[in-house]
């Protein structure tokens, strides 16, 4: 009770903000007039779709169309919808951040072209054409070390074409890599 009166004392006489700081320092308690540390840290975002089921990447091609390629990092889960346009994921310079990554189809009349780097692999059992085009030119067994993409869901009326670079595309991927 002594130190309650001597604090609501000084409180009293104080005139400024600045008068109170010696009077709660030793308080842990946080106050309005002073940032706490968690005012000042820094504010986490929301995670990065695409590595939980429930949150995958989602790339829709609509009406357009919707392309990822140059230095990216391919999450392990991602969902693919073509709809009446395209979408294109070059992997030539990606990442992939898990040793399965699962790529959903979502059946529709466009396009859909995944370029891979050697050593890449794609598992298609699951994927189902239905009036659609399915092309796979790379093998279903990875190198050491180079991820699986799991393939599962329907075409619909669409293309779907997964394939290694070209010449060109490769040297372009060389070329901003530095490697020329």
């Amino acid at each position: 009770m002594e130190e309650l009166d001597q604090r609501l004392e000084t409180a009293l006489q104080a005139k400024t903000y600045g008068d109170l700081e010696p009077l709660v320092a030793d308080l842990s308690a946080e106050l309005p007039w002073r940032p706490s540390a968690r005012a000042t840290a820094p504010v986490p975002g929301p995670p990065a779709p695409g590595f939980s089921r429930e949150d995958p990447l989602r790339l829709d091609g609509g009406v357009s169309s919707e392309k990822r390629e140059g230095v990216w990092v391919v999450p392990p889960f991602v969902r693919i919808s073509s709809g009446l346009g395209s979408v294109k994921l070059n992997c030539l310079q990606a990442t992939a951040a898990a040793p399965v990554i699962e790529v959903e189809v979502i059946g529709g009349a466009g396009t859909v072209v995944i370029i891979v780097p050697d050593g890449w692999a794609v598992n298609d059992a699951r994927l189902g054409k239905s009036l659609g085009t399915k092309s796979i030119k790379v093998g279903s067994t990875p190198m050491p070390g180079q991820p699986l993409l799991v393939l599962y869901g329907s075409l619909g009326l669409g293309t779907f074409k997964v394939r290694s670079g070209s010449p060109r595309e490769l040297r372009r991927a060389a070329q901003r890599r530095g490697d020329r």
